[in-house]
Order: C-alpha cells, then structure tokens, then sequence
C-alpha cells in the first residue's frame, strides 16, 4: 500500500490527520459532566481537562514544524501518533481529576502531530495557487468526523462510561499509526542538514513581522478561541441547567457543527469566484451578530436550547468560512518553511482556543443570573479580534520574503 501524492488516499490521509485532534475534543465534550460525577470534581476542574489539552495541543505545534524540516515528515508524524496513542489510553485509566489533567496535557503535545504534519503535507504536494481549494475539501472532509464526534461520545457515555471514548479515540490512533507506517512515504523535498534552531527561530520572527501572515493566523486564531469558548460552556448549560442527557447533547449539538459544515461549503462555492480575503473579512460578522443575538435572547430571560444553538450555529457557520482560507493564506506561502508556518498556524488556533476557554471557565465561576451571558462577555472581544485581524489582509499580496 502506497500513498501517492495528490491521490485520493494522500487527501484522506490529510483529512483523517486534520480530524484527530478536534475528534479528540469533540467526542468528550458531552461526558464532560460525567467526568466530573466520576472523579468527584466541580465543573471549574472538569473544563480544565479541555483547557490543558488545547494548551498541550499548541505547544506541540511549535516542535513538530521544525522537527518535520529536519527529520522529515514521516518519521516526526509516526512519533507524535505512539506518543498520543499512549496519552490517549492512559486517559482512560484516570482516577483522579487532577491525573486526567496532566494526562491530557500529553495527549494535546502528540495530537498536535496530526494538524502541523497534515498541513504541511498538503503544501508538499500542492501549489500556493491550489492550496485554498484543496484546503477547503479538506476542511470540509474534516468536519465529518467531529460533527458525529458528540452524538457518539454521548452514546458511549450512556453505554459504557466517559472512559469509553477514550478507548475509541486511542483506537483511531492507532489505526493511523498502522497508515502511516506502511503507506506514507516521505514527501519533504526541502530538508534540512541540520536542526537549526536559531535560522528557524529567524524565520519565525520575520513570518510574524508580515502582515499578510499575521492577519491569516490571527484570523484563525481570534476565531478558535469563539468556538472553543462556546464547546467549553455550552455542555454544562445544556445538561446542568436545562437537564439534557449526554445522548440528547450529542444529538443537539449537531446543528451547530453543521453550521461549520454549511460554512465550509459555502466557500468551496466561492473559492475561484470571490477572493479569499474579502470571504474573511465578511465572515467575522457573523460571529459578532451570534453573540449580539445570543445576548439579546438571555436579557429577555428566554433561557432554552434553540437560544443557545441557533447563535452558536451562525458564529459556527463564520468559523467554516474563515479555517480554510485562512490555513491556506499562512502556510501557502512558505513551500520551504510548510512545517514551521504550519506550526505557527496551528499555535494561533490552539492557544487562542485554550484561552477562550479558560475566559469562559472564569467567567462562568463568576457566575451570572442570565445564564447565556458569560459566554457573550467573555467571547464578543474575540468577535470584534476576529474582524479587526482580517483588515490586516491585503487584497493584493506582496510576493513572500522568505520561503519561495
């Protein structure tokens, strides 16, 4: 078995690479309240399980980038996916709050492997010119998996336990481990004699001084801590304070992934018709009209799910016009340096996200009699980021300094 690049399963590798790491936090999202019954934890500790793994997830990214350019793609890939097998198994023999924690924070440093090596095997066998198309079919692709991610983390919380997606996850990874072991071959036509970790840490800083790169990551970024924030509170208003089931959550929050989807669609349609850039700058607004509305529901003291996940699917629905472009913006432009953009992108996305999420844990503890309004306080700022950092984006581009 061989996958060749640029064949069909070269680009399901890609997806299933991409889908990991948010299958990972998707499909456990739904028992995050079952973690906490279990373990004997409040729900301020139980989120801190979410948090850490984003936290593992983007330090992660800044390893994997360089290590790729050196090494090659596929040895740094397989090492990644042992090591986040390994997390993910342990996970599931937790027994305690603060163990599940730290062994989270492992499983976040080896996911991480997926998303930067995927991103930088798209650029290895795709043109600038072809990565926003490609990059969309794939976002597209990539969706599928965390859209049925919830519903099935409900069912096996109902079936078995929370520990059973853990199971699950650990599954899939080692059903990639078996993949890349005897199909991929190595794709990395620009690698390095040596791990130069000064020339790279240079590189990194002049990727950062460009505007059109810092508006493509900052994008991404401002608009991953929404979703994120929205995946770290929503369960618990769902469950806790409007007495849904895991099974019921999983099943509900399908609408708002399939706002990513219908999204993600979108854009494939006006790829090659409307500029990737004029899609992220309009795209923004629709995670500020989410939030806006969303607000306006809870001051009406109209506290049911449609009020939740109606928003939640708008500002889902900006976030899948938004991921393709913007991954496609930060990491075509550097064929040279894929792996470090890539990880660079992957930092914004997954740092970002972790804060979000710790902004909504915070707030939440606070506590409000409008139970919708931490979520808005604590995300609208990253709406308005998100709108901000998208008029940084030229509509003509200068050609890249570096990495040509």
């Amino acid at each position: 078995m061989s996958l060749a690049p640029r064949s069909f399963g070269y680009v399901t590798l890609l997806v299933a690479l991409g889908s990991f790491g948010p299958l990972t936090m998707s499909i456990y999202t739904p028992v995050m309240p079952s973690v906490g019954a279990s373990l004997g934890a409040d729900a301020d500790g139980v989120k801190l399980t979410l948090t850490t793994y984003m936290l593992g997830f983007a330090v992660g990214q800044l390893f994997y980038g360089p290590l790729s350019h050196r090494f090659g793609r596929r040895p740094v890939l397989l090492g990644g996916l042992i090591f986040f097998t390994m997390a993910t198994f342990a996970c599931s023999f937790a027994l305690s709050i603060g163990g599940l924690i730290g062994l989270r924070i492992l499983q976040g440093l080896g996911a991480a492997s997926g998303s930067v090596t995927g991103r930088a095997l798209t650029r290895d066998a795709y043109t600038f010119q072809e990565m926003p198309l490609v990059m969309s079919w794939i976002s597209l692709g990539q969706n599928i998996a965390p859209s049925l991610a919830p519903t099935l983390g409900g069912f096996l919380g109902e079936w078995a336990s929370w520990r059973a997606t853990f199971w699950f996850v650990g599954g899939f990874g080692t059903l990639l481990l078996a993949i890349v072991l005897l199909g991929l071959k190595e794709t990395n036509k620009y690698r390095s004699d040596r791990l130069d970790l000064a020339n790279l840490l240079h590189g990194s800083g002049r990727m950062l001084r460009e505007r059109q790169f810092l508006g493509n990551v900052l994008t991404l970024g401002f608009a991953f801590a929404i979703n994120f924030g929205m995946l770290a509170g929503v369960p618990f208003i769902l469950q806790d304070h409007l007495g849904f089931s895991p099974q019921e959550f999983g099943l509900i929050v399908l609408l708002s992934v399939g706002g990513f989807t219908a999204g993600t669609f979108v854009n494939n349609r006006l790829v090659g018709r409307v500029s990737p850039i004029a899609i992220m700058r309009a795209s923004g607004w629709f995670h500020v009209a989410a939030l806006s509305v969303m607000a306006a529901l809870s001051l009406s003291g109209i506290v049911t799910w449609w009020a939740i996940i109606g928003p939640h699917v708008v500002l889902s629905f900006g976030t899948g016009m938004i991921v393709a472009n913007a991954n496609a913006g930060a990491v075509g432009m550097y064929p040279k340096l894929a792996g470090t953009a890539s990880s660079l992108a992957g930092l914004a996305q997954m740092g970002m996200g972790a804060l979000g999420t710790v902004t909504v844990a915070v707030l939440t503890a606070i506590g409000s009699r409008h139970v919708a309004m931490p979520l808005v306080i604590g995300l609208m700022p990253f709406a308005v980021l998100t709108v901000l950092s998208a008029r940084l984006l030229r509509a003509r581009p200068a050609p890249p300094k570096l990495g040509s």
